[in-house]
């Protein structure tokens, strides 16, 4: 059991790491306080790749947290 939680927490961990890797840069951190129009990409970002990262970091952060747990717990 110990060492198959350790092999899922490994698994995680990379997908945690590649995720976190591949979204993309925020940069446009000032536009909000200028009052920057709305663009077709800021209506529609709930169906954008960044979207899709931001989802797979939380889900895969969860999944990591509770492996952990699960393998202080088996000790």
């Amino acid at each position: 059991m110990k060492n198959l939680l350790i092999a899922v927490q490994v698994i995680v961990s990379i997908v945690l790491i590649v995720s976190v890797l591949a979204q993309p840069a925020k940069t446009q951190g000032f536009s909000l306080l200028t009052g920057a129009t709305d663009t077709f990409y800021s209506k529609n970002k709930t169906r954008t790749f960044e979207a899709t990262m931001s989802r797979l970091t939380i889900i895969s952060a969860l999944i990591f947290a509770a492996v952990t747990l699960a393998l202080n717990l088996v000790k």
